[in-house]
């Protein structure tokens, strides 16, 4: 039972799936080329008119090509190809940030491509980080549009570092087209090894091109389901996004956090998740004060998109980019 994501505006979230894709020849290109704005589905099995335009043998191709190409990082020790620097936290405390070297650099920009370009999953609704046209405004404006008064804004700890191998293969077997690929034994194979690339020391390094996908991609299965538990939750409409690791649940009147929490912990708990709730960095309250979210102030229905001093986003320090890998030159 798969879960379907496309590009879609608004005005069409009334549209089955099938009538989305009913006159497109092709569905990479009827994704590519429609608004940023996206909707999921869950299916038992997609349907024959999807998987008539899904090359499922391709990918694996692809996959197999690429594994072969870049044989030789496989058998490298792993830590031999980053080198670290550290960037300050606004909590305190440094970041590690683990960049490539330049021959791993480029083989986790190939397979991005790949990724992006012919095994394509779009991330959910609710996710705004790392996907072209959303940003952290578009994030706060979700919450600004639907007049929100109460904001709790909720932290994934260690949500990098504590993904791990085997659970982003379990979520990705969920999401199409990454579940018609598992579902040929080389397929699995071939997309197990592949992502074995992504990893550094059993978890998933901040500082590659790939990790903000995989993250992505990882999540879709949870933001569908917390979008949707939340929509009428406790007799009252909340609106959820997430940046990253980074969590806003918000609603026009005062309501219980600690239901919202629990509601939370039992999603992660149901998809045996490897990170959590980060406690002590919970915040509860109104946009009658200083109500910032993602570094940005939004105070009685009015937005400054200047952001705080100090923010963390101000470095977007886990997507990688060729200025965090000069920022680790300088630091060496």
């Amino acid at each position: 039972m798969p879960y379907i994501t496309v590009k879609q505006s608004p005005r069409h979230l009334q549209m089955t799936l099938e009538e989305m894709l009913a006159g497109a020849s092709d569905l990479n290109k009827f994704v590519l080329n429609n608004e940023s704005n996206t909707h999921t589905y869950f299916v038992e099995r997609p349907s024959v008119a999807l998987l008539e335009k899904t090359d499922v043998y391709r990918m694996i191709d692809l996959l197999d090509g690429f594994n072969n190409l870049y044989s030789a990082l496989y058998e490298a020790d792993r830590a031999s190809l980053y080198r670290q620097f550290y960037l300050p936290k606004k909590s305190g405390g440094l970041r590690q940030i683990n960049a490539p070297n330049d021959e791993l650099m480029s083989a986790l920009y190939h397979l991005k491509a790949i990724f992006e370009t012919h095994i394509l999953s779009l991330a959910h609704t609710t996710a705004f980080a790392y996907v072209r046209k959303r940003s952290i405004v578009d994030a706060v404006r979700r919450h600004q549009a639907n007049e929100s008064k109460w904001f709790l804004k909720l932290d994934f700890a260690d949500f990098f570092p504590s993904t791990t191998h085997d659970f982003v293969m379990r979520m990705f077997s969920q999401i199409f087209p990454f579940s018609e690929i598992v579902r040929h034994a080389a397929g699995r194979d071939a997309l197990s090894k592949t992502l074995d690339l992504c990893f550094l020391n059993g978890g998933l390094p901040m500082g590659t091109p790939i990790s903000p996908f995989i993250t992505n991609v990882m999540m879709i299965a949870i933001d569908h389901k917390l979008n949707k538990e939340l929509q009428d939750f406790d007799n009252r409409h909340f609106v959820y996004t997430r940046y990253a690791d980074d969590l806003i649940i918000s609603c026009k009147i005062d309501f219980c956090k600690d239901k919202v929490t629990n509601l939370l912990n039992t999603v992660l708990a149901e998809f045996d998740t490897p990170f959590s709730i980060k406690h002590e960095k919970t915040r509860y309250g109104s946009s009658s004060g200083r109500n910032w979210n993602l570094g940005l102030m939004l105070n009685k229905d009015k937005l400054d998109t200047r952001r705080k001093s100090g923010s963390k986003q101000c470095f977007t320090v886990i997507c990688v980019t060729e200025r965090m890998v000069s920022l680790g030159k300088k630091a060496h």
